[in-house]
């Protein structure tokens, strides 16, 4: 905690480059203004044009120096009183570390409110006190802390040339109210203060009613969470535990029962289409889900899209064409993201930012349970009944899962109604009038444009893995470069021609929002580069059964469960993440995927290939985990929804990328391999080996040379994989290096919490 004594004499100048401080700096300013009258020391202030050091009842001697308060004049703006600090005595000396102290202690009280060095100020104080950055010196009086120098709150537009300063809350008459920690409050002009200090601004000062100006949404949800319980609190969180658990079992038993649904028609282009739709509009569409959550309400939202879920449900429980199943899947997995997303939303409403952490990692703990339990339901499922009953069981089942979630949260909000802390106000506006009103509140025009950016940037690499396109066609590059343009008009509809922005212009333009937005697209790229065809590498190079395959394929969801809980509770006591992800996740994430080049191909013990995988699961716990924190860190509640959204289309974007490029390294590695080490009696046989995939490699008996050279084409192309997995990750340290170094040590939101 040690700090720089600048001394000059009282008629000499001090460069301001000496003592400019960044805004965004925790960090602090001490100014000991030369001596003279009331009149000259206020004309010096008045010269600076700038708000200074605001002191009251100081008296005091610090070894030798002995200070004054003077109340004067300190700026244009004559209805402002501030205090200039006078040096009574000194002879030289500056402010003092008291012997055997940790701390610089003044044996005294007083107020600090604001401080700012404007740019080529002239000015010569005879001491000038900069605590270094970091370490913040304590202030205290009769043991008991007055203030913790640093904080940034009076924030001036456009101005970096200065030191700002947190208004100081402490015990005495004079005191104001604010916190020192990244994120707290001050009683600085709100639009000066950046978006999430004013979130916390508002919680702290009308801790129990609806924010006044917050969309109908969150004012539903803020409602919802001012009234019930804490044991209602944990009883919901159960249930939606519940919730996630049935929704991953569902989830688990249809993927093993799929392939009976559209057996009759598996080579129909449907089919390929319905997958990519899927893919496609189940991501896209969360952005205007979340505009929904917030315009109309989580319940309602959650009602509805549990509705198309289940429609979905029962379109494919009862089709008998490529059409019909093609129809019900897209709506499924619409429906499916939808519920999923929603519920995520439920829990960033109900939890403190301290716990969320923990609370997201909880919520996903069940899918450790269906990663066994699934398989076996759905062979029970066919031993017993058909796949149809199988899909089907569960548009009864879910019914009576989702449903009481929306319950619970509309009887909270009309309980919140009867005690008036909640009214439903009427718009008095006609149809038309509510259709414009709807129309620029919602950003049709901005939506329309990022969505169609996604789509078009997406589509085309969908397209090349079903073999729909190919990259070096006109199809393929026009639409990549149309979505690519399209993000920039849509980046520049909001910042000036829009009314209402569909995102924020302030959170789009965070630069915490970006790096995580990166890291998504970035570590699912990497995760799709060597996970797309994993499951048949596994399976054939090391002789596994389907049981013993399926174990190996889900190492990464249980053990990124598990880990994301442990991560979770590591935030809650740290109150931090950004280092832990840059320092810990992102280099085991590059262990593993690393490993996996050298240990990949049947000269390796599978064991290895656990142990990366093990490396790549605690990383990707740790990692998804940081990048939620750090755009719903960087977002007020309202803002919360939205950069969800924007991050897993961020992930899906990513995703969709590397299972593309993984199909690329695939078809032009595996024939190339495969045709080079084949025995001379089975070359021939290559392109049959090479398109009957899995079930065709495995007749060929272990150790025989068609399976060696069957094998070696495995891990010749499982290593470009693992190589494209591994490279891609560099631009992971640039993204959690842009993060802002949040603390969670706040609420974020209003009423009892998690």
């Amino acid at each position: 905690m040690s700090g720089t004594c600048v001394q000059k004499s009282g008629s000499d100048p001090i460069d301001a480059r000496r003592i400019r401080l960044g805004l965004t700096e925790v960090s602090y300013v001490v100014e000991a203004v030369a001596g003279g009258s009331r009149n000259d020391t206020a004309d010096l202030l008045r010269k600076f044009n700038a708000c200074y050091l605001i002191l009251s009842h100081v008296a005091f001697p610090i070894h030798g120096l002995v200070c004054t308060g003077m109340q004067v004049s300190a700026s244009n703006d004559s209805t402002r009183s501030e205090t200039a600090l006078q040096v009574a005595s000194g002879a030289g000396h500056g402010l003092h570390r008291p012997t055997g102290s940790t701390g610089w202690r003044f044996e005294g009280s007083f107020v600090i409110r604001a401080v700012h060095l404007p740019r080529g100020c002239d000015c010569g104080p005879s001491a000038v006190f900069i605590p270094s950055r970091g370490s913040l010196p304590i202030l205290r009086w009769n043991s008991s802390t007055i203030f913790t120098m640093g904080g940034v709150l009076d924030l001036v537009r456009g101005r970096r040339d200065g030191a700002v300063v947190h208004d100081i809350a402490t015990s005495g008459p004079a005191a104001t109210e604010g916190k020192t920690e990244a994120g707290a409050v001050s009683d600085s002009n709100s639009d000066r203060l950046s978006l999430e200090e004013r979130n916390e601004k508002e919680i702290i000062e009308h801790p129990d009613t609806v924010t006044a100006d917050a969309q109908l949404g969150q004012k539903k949800a803020e409602a919802a969470a001012l009234v019930w319980s804490k044991p209602a609190v944990y009883a919901t969180y159960a249930w939606i535990w519940i919730c996630f658990f049935m929704l991953a079992l569902q989830q688990s038993i249809l993927s093993n029962v799929m392939y009976l649904a559209y057996a009759d028609f598996a080579s129909a282009p449907e089919i390929s289409t319905a997958y990519i739709l899927a893919a496609i509009v189940g991501s896209v569409l969360k952005l205007p889900i979340a505009k929904v959550l917030n315009l109309w309400g989580r319940a309602e939202g959650f009602l509805v899209f549990e509705l198309i879920y289940l429609v979905g449900i029962i379109i494919i429980a009862s089709c008998s064409d490529a059409n019909s199943f093609a129809a019900g899947y897209v709506l499924y997995w619409i429906g499916y993201d939808a519920v999923y997303f929603i519920m995520d939303v439920f829990i960033a409403d109900t939890s403190g930012l301290r716990n969320r952490a923990f609370a997201f990692a909880f919520v996903s703990t069940p899918f450790i349970c269906t990663a066994f339990t699934g398989p076996l339901a759905a062979q029970s499922f066919l031993t017993m009944t058909t796949w149809r009953w199988a899909v089907g069981s569960f548009a009864i089942i879910m019914t009576f899962v989702f449903t009481p979630l929306a319950v619970v949260f509309k009887f909270f909000q009309m309980k919140a109604e009867k005690q008036g802390l909640f009214k439903k106000e009427r718009s008095g506006r006609t149809i038309w009038q509510s259709t414009k009103h709807y129309f620029v509140e919602f950003d049709i025009i901005g939506a329309l444009l990022l969505i169609a950016a996604f789509v078009l940037f997406l589509l085309p690499f969908s397209m090349s893995t079903y073999g729909r396109t190919s990259y070096n066609t006109a199809t393929f590059i026009v639409m990549v470069v149309i979505g690519f343009l399209l993000f920039f008009v849509f980046a520049a509809w909001e910042k000036f021609w829009t009314k209402s922005h569909f995102i924020r212009w302030e959170l789009f333009k965070k630069r915490t929002v970006l790096g995580a937005c990166i890291l998504a697209a970035v570590l699912y790229y990497s995760f799709y580069s060597w996970d797309t065809y994993f499951y048949y590498f596994v399976q054939v190079v090391y002789d596994l059964n389907i049981a013993n395959t399926g174990y190996m394929t889900q190492i990464y969801n249980i053990g990124s469960c598990f880990w994301g809980v442990v991560f979770g509770i590591w935030i809650r006591y740290t109150k931090r993440f950004k280092y832990t992800c840059l320092f810990f996740g992102l280099p085991l994430m590059f262990l593993g995927a690393g490993l996996m080049i050298r240990f990949r191909g049947q000269d390796s013990n599978i064991g290895y290939i656990v142990m990366c995988q093990i490396f790549i699961a605690f990383a990707g716990g740790t990692l998804v985990i940081g990048e939620q924190m750090a755009v719903m860190a960087a977002a007020d509640r309202d803002g919360v929804p939205m950069m969800l959204a924007v991050l897993n289309l961020s992930a899906g974007l990513g995703g969709a990328i590397g299972y593309a490029v993984a199909a690329a390294i695939y078809t032009n590695t595996f024939p190339y391999a495969l045709q080079s080490t084949l025995p001379a009696e089975s070359v021939a046989d290559w392109a049959t080996i090479y398109a009957g995939g899995s079930a065709s490699q495995m007749l060929y008996p272990m150790g025989s040379e068609t399976r060696n050279a069957i094998n070696y084409a495995w891990g010749y192309s499982q290593k470009y994989n693992s190589i494209s997995a591994t490279c891609c990750l560099i631009l992971g340290i640039p993204a959690i290096a842009m993060w802002k170094n949040y603390s969670v040590d706040r609420k974020q939101n209003k009423g009892t919490l998690m």
